[in-house]
């Protein structure tokens, strides 16, 4: 019987909490697999069981973007008897080497089954031997095994396989709440967006951008971002847009002009905390890094939140550029998000900005510049949504949470 066995890390260390973790979990992969497929979960295993004989292979690609999955193998079941077991064992290394000209092997036994009466160290050298009788080409090497052949002994039966394909560990979406991220084009915000997801909250997003200095191409930079973004979610992933350009033509033509980013921050934060209360989130989401850039000094950044009745997040607060360039790689955000259209953060920049913006002064020009409310609100309202789903995009017309 062939099936899939998904195994989990950190999920294992839960306690009472364990069960809501790993259904959590299989729920999310039935979400990216089609519904050929039933569930069994055991412990720290979750059961993956076709209704076909055949395994797609294919599909089980997926599982690479289900966070909360450590590896998975696609293995062959039989029962606790050594012919058995010796039976499957030869199928599986012939058909291994069938595709692979591998020379040289290793047996691996895990005995979590410890009524089966032959102990790992004595069944794996056992299973050793065997293969070398049927397959007298291949050669034994305990250190770096080119073919690696595995033998679990559960309660159930034994699993036999000769791959691990790792997944993206983490906690499963879902079991964390869910905010709102301010999502830009550039590379910072995307890779902070998928950290949070791995830490298994739920997202949905605000995109500022400035018309008509921004223009299709920044548009369509930010629904592929999105869409990449979206492959790591078992659910809808919201993109809510919404035009700055007015806001920011108030602030560059003020007689502070060196404050006029802090001022546009602000702004920002008090629309998306306001698409946070519409859609139900519980946070924000930034992408901001200590001293990056000139508003994300200590003091300004503390400026800033003061806007923010929400809790900010900022995943990557400590986080090198590399660091961040690394994972945006990994995550296969990077060449998106270096595409060379502007977004609103770079529209306007003053050539000397604050580094080190006050509180008060802030609040103070804010005070006497009462349009700004009446702006951010005219924004919101033109603000163009998207409901995305697995890379697909679809144009939607209400705020959904």
């Amino acid at each position: 019987m062939q099936l899939v066995v998904v195994r989990v890390d950190e999920i294992g260390l839960k306690n009472k909490n364990k069960i809501f973790f790993m259904k959590k979990l299989a729920e999310n992969i039935r979400k990216k697999l089609n519904k050929q497929y039933s569930f069994e979960i055991s412990n720290n295993r979750i059961y993956i069981i076709s209704d076909s004989e055949e395994i797609n292979k294919k599909e089980l690609g997926n599982l690479i973007k289900v966070f909360g999955i450590h590896s998975y193998s696609i293995v062959e079941k039989t029962d606790l008897e050594l012919e058995s077991i010796k039976k499957k064992v030869h199928e599986i290394t012939k058909n291994a080497l069938k595709t692979n000209n591998y020379k040289t092997f290793k047996v691996f036994v895990n005995r979590a089954y410890k009524s089966f009466p032959i102990n790992s160290q004595e069944l794996a050298p056992l299973l050793g031997e065997f293969i070398l009788d049927n397959f007298p080409y291949l050669k034994v090497d305990l250190k770096h095994p080119e073919l690696k052949v595995e033998i679990d002994i559960r309660r159930d039966g034994a699993y036999i396989f000769t791959d691990r394909f790792d997944g993206p560990s983490g906690l499963p979406v879902g079991v964390s709440s869910n905010g709102t991220v301010l999502l830009s084009g550039g590379i910072d915000s995307p890779v902070a967006s998928i950290l949070m997801m791995r830490r298994g909250m739920v997202l949905n997003a605000v995109n500022f951008y400035s018309p008509p200095f921004t223009g299709p191409k920044s548009l369509n930079k930010i629904l592929r971002i999105s869409s990449i973004i979206s492959e790591y979610s078992p659910n809808n992933f919201y993109l809510y847009i919404i035009p700055l350009t007015k806001i920011q033509f108030l602030f560059k033509d003020l007689a502070e002009k060196r404050y006029s980013v802090i001022l546009q921050r602000r702004s920002m934060l008090r629309i998306a905390n306001k698409i946070s209360e519409i859609t139900g989130t519980k946070v924000l989401v930034s992408g901001e890094s200590l001293g990056q850039v000139a508003s994300q000094t200590v003091e300004n950044l503390l400026t800033i939140s003061d806007a923010s009745k929400k809790e900010i997040l900022r995943p990557l607060i400590g986080f090198t550029k590399n660091e961040t360039i690394e994972l945006s790689k990994k995550y296969g955000l990077y060449d998106t998000s270096i595409l060379p259209y502007e977004d609103s953060c770079s529209i306007f920049l003053p050539p000397q900005p604050a580094t080190k913006a006050n509180v008060n002064k802030i609040t103070l020009i804010e005070d006497s510049t009462p349009e700004i409310s009446k702006l951010e609100k005219e924004a919101l309202n033109e603000s163009k949504k998207f409901e995305i789903n697995n890379g697909s995009i679809r144009e939607i017309t209400d705020f959904k949470n």
